[in-house]
């Protein structure tokens, strides 16, 4: 069984067992395991803990765990990621410690069960938050066109994604767009635009679209385009992603 929750700026997993396959994507991802340990490869090191950060384009696979996890995917233009990037202190992972885990399967046990709405879900995170040592920050975006073209994503209505759609709308050109966003975020444009694709498909698969409208209305080529990327960006493929799940769209949340 698999619970997702999805905001603009974070996916919210929670699932009896996650088995992903060798990747790695622009969200900064955090794992924590609800019960023990799990093992993970990161960067080419095996290791095992009970929780733990890894930053945006680092190399992962989440190996079949066996009992519950919190996946949390996080875009890394966001409050959220500038938050646990002064916890990375730009080192490609951090192992949380064993009490602050304990801490946090004491919150499951207690408040998960009651999480059936965007307030309710919005409690629940910013205890989380807490127990993490996470404090929100702002992120260094001081370019106004980039937040305006973070903002225009995030409100998006139709398929077309390419740069020089965003770029015509700016007033600026491709190459000067793309290069502003990556001094800006640290992330390339056209990589951002193919999360932000597959994070539209997600919620619309969820709110009853077949994958292949789905793919189709977020950007994709095709349908094979859509489960190609995701299983590339994230290990698992829509259709893995959507069997035995349940999705709750927390968007209210910024």
């Amino acid at each position: 069984m698999m619970n997702l929750y999805g905001a603009e700026h974070h996916l919210m997993v929670v699932s009896d067992s996650i088995d992903a396959e060798e990747h790695r994507h622009s969200f900064l991802q955090v794992t924590i395991s609800l019960t023990g340990e799990f093992d993970i490869e990161v960067a080419g090191q095996s290791l095992s803990g009970p929780g733990i950060i890894i930053n945006s384009n680092v190399v992962h696979r989440l190996k079949e765990a066996g009992h519950p996890l919190i996946l949390l995917l996080i875009d890394r233009t966001s409050e959220m990621a500038a938050s646990f990037k002064r916890v990375l202190e730009g080192q490609p992972y951090h192992v949380f410690p064993h009490e602050v885990m304990r801490s946090i399967r004491a919150l499951m046990q207690k408040e998960y069960a009651g999480v059936k709405d965007p307030d309710s879900y919005r409690s629940f995170l910013e205890q989380l938050m807490r127990l993490l040592g996470v404090e929100q920050v702002k992120p260094t975006i001081v370019d106004l066109r980039i937040r305006e073209l973070i903002q225009l994503l995030k409100d998006c209505t139709d398929s077309e994604h390419s740069v020089s759609h965003y770029a015509r709308q700016l007033g600026l050109s491709n190459s000067r767009l793309s290069h502003l966003f990556k001094e800006n975020t640290g992330i390339s444009l056209s990589g951002y635009m193919v999360l932000h694709k597959l994070q539209k498909a997600t919620y619309l698969i969820f709110e009853g679209l077949s994958i292949t409208d789905a793919a189709m209305a977020a950007g994709f080529d095709s349908p094979s385009h859509l489960a190609a990327t995701s299983k590339q960006l994230l290990g698992m493929t829509a259709k893995d992603i959507r069997k035995d799940s349940v999705f709750l769209k927390v968007s209210s949340l910024h």
